[in-house]
């Protein structure tokens, strides 16, 4: 049942004498319509309004017309806006407006914050021996297991590539080093499935924001450090 929703009307069924009569009450595909109540169970009617009329079809009839209420639709498209579609993590963009709020955050309130980026080791070496749809799965999977090793207050992003940025709110540094080794021990114990008994792990490097560091110099800083780790061997987490 839906009420009071606007609707989008999707396609007209029926014989060409039952879709004549649904057009001639001013329906079409495409046709925008106010869903007041969609219930072919218990009511077995639908009542909608369209152009300044109240109009209730019965079962019969309310059976050929196929709707889909535009809330739901608009959610998804936010959804595809804000996340990537192949993790589900916030995307770069949204990741992006996210940091620099909390930025402001710290200039005007002195909240701390620190950002962590995490890398799959070896994963070109992954998709060139198990084909892209094993890397994506091993994106998927990494994503997850980092996902479910966060705080709710904290955010996960895909930066790029095999690359994941998380903004840890509210951290100081020395914390976000606890939380990224917990994080790397995470992946390194995590069976991913199909890949032969090679194991998958990530490279952290992080960096926080005390006073008088620029955005662009945090973003250096997290990357260098994130270097540092992957030229020491990989698997490790490395914090400037």
């Amino acid at each position: 049942m839906y009420i009071g929703e606007t609707a989008e009307v999707l396609a007209l069924n029926g014989s060409a004498v039952e879709i004549g009569r649904l057009k001639s009450m001013g329906l079409r595909e495409g046709k925008l319509i106010d869903l007041l109540l969609l219930d072919l169970l218990f009511a077995r009617k639908l009542v909608i309004g369209l152009d300044n009329s109240r109009i209730a079809f019965h079962a019969d009839l309310a059976e050929r017309i196929l709707v889909r209420p535009l809330k739901s639709h608009y959610e998804y498209i936010k959804a595809q806006a804000y996340y990537d579609k192949l993790t589900s993590c916030l995307n770069r963009h949204v990741a992006d407006t996210l940091i620099r709020e909390e930025v402001e955050k710290f200039v005007v309130k002195s909240v701390p914050f620190s950002l962590l980026l995490a890398d799959v080791d070896h994963f070109k070496r992954i998709n060139d021996t198990y084909g892209h749809q094993m890397g994506d799965g091993v994106l998927r999977d990494v994503s997850e297991v980092l996902r479910r090793g966060l705080r709710r207050s904290d955010a996960l992003c895909r930066w790029g590539g095999d690359e994941f940025l998380i903004l840890l709110r509210g951290t100081v540094l020395d914390e976000a080093k606890e939380i990224a080794e917990r994080l790397r021990q995470k992946v390194e114990s995590f069976a991913l499935p199909l890949l032969l008994g090679h194991g998958v792990t990530v490279s952290i490097g992080g960096s926080g924001l005390p006073p008088g560091r620029s955005l662009d110099r945090l973003f250096a800083e997290a990357d260098s450090a994130l270097y540092a780790a992957k030229a020491t061997g990989r698997n490790r987490v490395s914090i400037c």
